[in-house]
């Protein structure tokens, strides 16, 4: 995953892909009543997971996103429901065919590259990237409709991310940093505590289990200036995201290895969908750019429709 690298490696590759799920989406979105919803959005994300992960060959393979999320479905009950061994084990099966396959500019093939040692499971990591992409996409969804209310942050994102050269941060990685902060798809993380910590209401112990709830220090007026607000520029300045209290991707020794990649993604994606369409949210009212955010919004009910762009026109959100 490159999680110490801004850039990884098969950043072009993974753009590329994103470029041409995009132009076929848009395409789609002309058959269904220029209208975007997320079941339409759902089936384009997982194949540019999919062909990022295990490579191009499995772009039509849905029933390997099928198998695993039947695992995930029993897993959330835990010990009450049986373990489905069989289906498991085809899993798994499935994961080591495209891990022999190993095919070019995949995270697979780097994985397969690197090979194992002593007592390691390389593919038991496989399944953690492919449902981690999940909260991904719905991060972007909500970030496009954010852009949608802010038509002119969304001309100026754009225009950046059409240069020769856009920073490390651009306007479209921020708005999915946004969209992240204001409704994280991590709403509770498990940490424990490493020392003896003092608070006014009293002493916490070391080795403490404690849950941190993200949306409360994501909003907090105390410490943030327009909490409430879409604030992209605070994560364009140098030391914007590392202020405490954000965790778009958790924090510490536990922060998501592949953040990198799941930014370069979602923003490519951005900037693909806009450049083929100007979409607008509907109905245009449902999220307000001049009032405060609503503290939830689910991406399952969000719809766009496109429009056209006219030659050489500009192109906002």
């Amino acid at each position: 995953l490159q999680s110490s690298c801004p850039r990884h490696t098969l950043a072009e590759a993974f753009t590329r892909i994103v470029e041409e799920e995009a132009e076929q989406l848009v395409t789609r979105v002309g058959t269904r009543f220029d209208e975007l919803d997320w079941a339409t959005f759902h089936v384009t994300w997982e194949r540019i997971v999919r062909r990022i992960v295990l490579g191009d060959i499995a772009r039509y393979d849905r029933t390997l996103t099928k198998e695993l999320a039947a695992l995930r479905k029993a897993a959330n009950w835990g010990f009450m429901h049986p373990k489905r061994k069989r289906l498991q084990q085809r899993f798994e099966r499935h994961l080591a065919f495209y891990y022999q396959r190993a095919e070019p500019n995949s995270l697979m093939a780097m994985l397969s590259a690197q090979g194992a040692e002593n007592e390691q499971a390389p593919l038991q990591q496989v399944p953690q990237w492919l449902f981690a992409f999940e909260p991904a996409g719905m991060a972007a969804f909500r970030a496009l409709a954010l852009l949608c209310a802010h038509p002119e942050f969304a001309a100026r994102a754009m225009a950046e991310a059409d240069g020769t050269s856009p920073p490390a941060v651009d306007r479209l990685t921020a708005s999915v940093l946004e969209s992240l902060r204001l409704w994280p798809t991590t709403p509770l993380i498990l940490r424990q505590s490493t020392r003896l910590t003092q608070w006014k209401q009293g002493t916490l112990p070391a080795h403490t289990s404690l849950l941190i709830h993200t949306p409360y220090f994501h909003r907090d007026e105390r410490y943030l200036h327009a909490a409430h607000q879409f604030t992209p520029e605070m994560w364009l300045t140098p030391d914007g995201p590392g202020q405490w209290p954000l965790v778009p991707f958790s924090g510490g020794p536990g922060i998501c290895p592949g953040r990198h990649i799941v930014l370069l993604v979602t923003s490519r994606l951005l900037a693909a969908l806009q450049r083929r369409a100007r979409w607008t949210l509907q109905p245009p009212e449902k999220l307000n750019g001049q009032v405060p955010m609503p503290s939830l919004l689910s991406p399952f009910h969000l719809r766009f429709r496109r429009e056209h762009l006219q030659p050489n026109s500009a192109t906002t959100a």
